[in-house]
């Protein structure tokens, strides 16, 4: 099919040219006729076959501007009446687009350059103008203040006036970038497991003394720790209170002997272990796109 498409076009555009020809033939033009014009013919000949290719490859805008080319006065009159008319059809089906950029807010960013499939479109988006697209799928890259959003979109012949937006996700109201509290790293420091031993030996130091308190008090009046003797008639209930007073209170003094020394000796091992980096340094940094976001997370270990 494609080839009998070619060949009616060469068909038509060779019975263009030679018509063209016999009428400058039988108007009697002269052979002396200006190179100029003879360049101009040989150039709306070119320009009416690679419209058509164009056209037949899809490639509308191309088509369309090589129609306007060949359309020109300058051209014999069959060639652009041709043209004209390809260039009319061609209005209808090449699709429209125009740009916009805006904030979360929805406040226009003007100061947005835009590129289509890797090729400059627009520097800014402050006309409000329409552009010409080939039906088919573009890439469509918004650049703000050195932040970039793509947008994907699959036009259709005769698709007049579309509107393609990108959103800025991760600017403020005003256009600037939101500020992100910089990653919180932690310092260099010391294992804890000594800190643990020390706090086991403070809680028992403490409790060796409220032991040892108790103790002493239950000794009676009448009884001596000192001298270890009691003032008081034999089988006095005096003399049991007070033994049970002493057993309690030397508890107690063992108890918080050995809590001082895992108190001393767990702040000792502490302090005299090395600062230590974290084994892991990473941030945290919020991410938005046109239609998704999240957050990333960088870490090294």
């Amino acid at each position: 099919m494609k080839g009998n498409a070619s060949a009616k076009r060469w068909v038509a555009t060779t019975g263009v040219a030679c018509t063209v020809f016999a009428a400058v033939f039988v108007n009697g033009a002269a052979r002396g006729e200006s190179e100029a014009w003879a360049s101009s013919k040989e150039e709306c000949l070119e320009a009416h076959s690679r419209g058509q290719d164009m056209r037949d490859a899809g490639r509308l805008t191309t088509a369309r501007q090589a129609f306007m080319a060949c359309a020109q006065t300058s051209c014999p009159q069959l060639i652009q009446a041709d043209c004209a008319r390809f260039g009319e059809e061609l209005e209808r089906l090449v699709p429209t687009v125009s740009f916009a950029a805006r904030d979360p807010n929805g406040g226009d960013l003007p100061n947005t350059s835009v590129s289509v499939d890797d090729t400059p479109v627009a520097a800014k988006l402050d006309d409000g103008k329409a552009y010409d697209l080939d039906p088919g799928r573009h890439t469509i890259r918004f650049v703000h203040d050195g932040r970039e959003t793509l947008v994907t979109v699959v036009l259709t012949q005769g698709d007049k006036g579309r509107s393609v937006i990108a959103t800025f996700a991760d600017l403020n109201g005003d256009g600037r970038p939101l500020t992100t509290p910089a990653a919180a790293v932690a310092g260099p420091s010391r294992p804890i497991g000594p800190l643990f031993v020390a706090g086991v030996g403070a809680a028992a130091a403490a409790t060796g003394v409220v032991l040892a308190i108790v103790g002493m008090k239950q000794v009676p009046d009448a009884c001596s720790m000192g001298s270890r003797q009691c003032v008081a008639a034999p089988g006095d209930p005096a003399f049991d209170q007070a033994r049970r007073g002493v057993t309690l209170a030397n508890t107690g003094i063992g108890i918080g002997i050995g809590g001082a020394a895992l108190l001393a000796g767990g702040a000792l091992w502490y302090f005299a272990q090395p600062l230590k980096l974290p084994k892991e340094i990473g941030s945290i940094t919020p991410w938005a796109g046109d239609r998704s976001g999240g957050v990333a997370v960088r870490a090294r270990f």
